[in-house]
């Protein structure tokens, strides 16, 4: 992942909104990573070596929820087009099976939302 850019957040930076276009995607080098439902609460906290920001992968894809970091967080960062490009590279099939296991994951954090 060397020649991805990687990018520096700063305590309590937004990284993003839910509702932005999902145009990147992220891996954690460094640093914890919380993930907020559309009231601000805290559903989620992510560190070195996990991702974010999956829905880069879809066509047209919105973010369900937002991600700042909670203390200096470093990551690669890489864009929707070239996640897709890796993605079609390595098999046209994975295109459509990336979209369905994250409309799965999108729709099983809609729904725990109203358990939590």
């Amino acid at each position: 992942m060397s020649t991805f850019p990687v990018v520096h957040f700063e305590a309590g930076q937004r990284i993003f909104n839910a509702g932005d276009a999902a145009d990147h995607l992220y891996f954690i080098q460094q640093g914890i990573v919380q993930l907020l439902d559309a009231t601000g609460k805290v559903f989620a906290e992510i560190s070195k070596g996990e991702s974010f920001g999956e829905q880069a992968f879809l066509n047209g894809g919105i973010r369900g929820a937002s991600a700042q970091a909670l203390d200096a967080v470093v990551c690669t960062q890489i864009s929707s087009t070239v996640a897709n490009q890796l993605l079609t590279e390595a098999s046209p099939l994975w295109v459509p099976v990336f979209e369905a296991l994250l409309l799965q994951q999108n729709m099983h954090n809609s729904l725990r939302s109203f358990v939590d």
